[in-house]
């Protein structure tokens, strides 16, 4: 992985500083290079990851939840933060992007609060924001709505979970697609209020197949404006296409400088045990 680059080029790619990048038109698509299959995706998995900042001073956890072969549920829960943040979404498989989600925070005793809803179309990210307490103090949008640069597209602040959803449909495992990338707005102000933003274009290449803590996995890099001057990488399991580890060295928030993911656990459950799961899982690292 490169090292970290001047700060000024990853401002570039994540808009530290407030900004955009923004689409002119209809965006470029790369959802060709995709071919569905169904049997790329197992309905009832739980994967179970922590979540730490590469020089390893925070923990948490995410836990990636798919019901079915459109749903997906991500809960994150992060240290010396009340409750777990869940995002319920369901996949379009023509775009290879989330069509819809709404975003919740979630109490240790399983009550929810709303936080913001979104919708995909071709063109454009389209967010209600139900609780300003999304945007930390700051005067947001209550809605905006995010020209796309590039299909499919992708949430970083999701931690590229969807993006690995995404690459079990790739035709080309061992090709290149540009993916189009939005993340997390670390300054909002009056002149930037939206809470999500268009960081641009990211290039995902495979590298090479490499064994991982005894796992074969494909290596793919992430590269391009999106992230600036640095890399990411994604570890996938070779069989059966899940994010094994993932290293991006660029915020995912004000609070994370950058994200590590290292699989856990991957493991059947049914729809009726998956809110028991999210509670234990908020104890366990609220009580840290």
């Amino acid at each position: 992985m490169k090292m970290r680059g001047a700060a000024t080029a990853v401002a570039l790619g994540l808009a530290l500083a407030g900004g955009t990048a923004t689409a002119q038109g209809k965006p470029a698509s790369s959802t060709r290079q995709f071919k569905y299959k169904g049997g790329r995706i197992e309905p009832g998995m739980l994967y179970s990851y922590v979540r730490s900042d590469l020089a390893g001073t925070k923990t948490g956890s995410v836990l990636v939840y798919v019901p079915d072969r459109k749903r997906v549920e991500i809960l994150r829960v992060s240290p010396g933060v009340e409750g777990g943040r869940l995002l319920t979404g369901e996949m379009n498989w023509d775009t290879y992007t989330l069509r819809q989600f709404e975003l919740w925070n979630e109490g240790k005793d399983g009550g929810r609060k709303r936080l913001a809803t979104g919708t995909f179309s071709a063109e454009a990210l389209t967010v209600n924001v139900e609780d300003p307490a999304l945007y930390r103090g700051a005067p947001g949008a209550t809605t905006f709505s995010v020209p796309l640069v590039q299909l499919p597209a992708h949430i970083y602040s999701l931690d590229f979970i969807t993006l690995g959803l995404a690459l079990r449909h790739f035709a080309d495992p061992l090709g290149s697609v540009d993916v189009g990338v939005l993340a997390e707005n670390l300054k909002v102000g009056p002149g930037s209020p939206d809470f999500l933003v268009s960081a641009g274009k990211a290039t995902v290449s495979f590298v090479e197949d490499v064994d991982r803590d005894g796992i074969v996995c494909m290596k793919y890099r992430i590269t391009g404006p999106a992230l600036g001057a640095e890399e990411g990488l994604l570890w996938l399991h070779k069989e059966k296409g899940y994010i094994q580890d993932a290293e991006i060295p660029v915020p995912s928030s004000p609070e994370w400088p950058d994200v590590k993911l290292t699989l856990r656990s991957a493991e059947k459950i049914s729809a009726g045990d998956w809110p028991a799961r999210r509670t234990l899982e908020i104890g366990a690292i609220q009580a840290k």
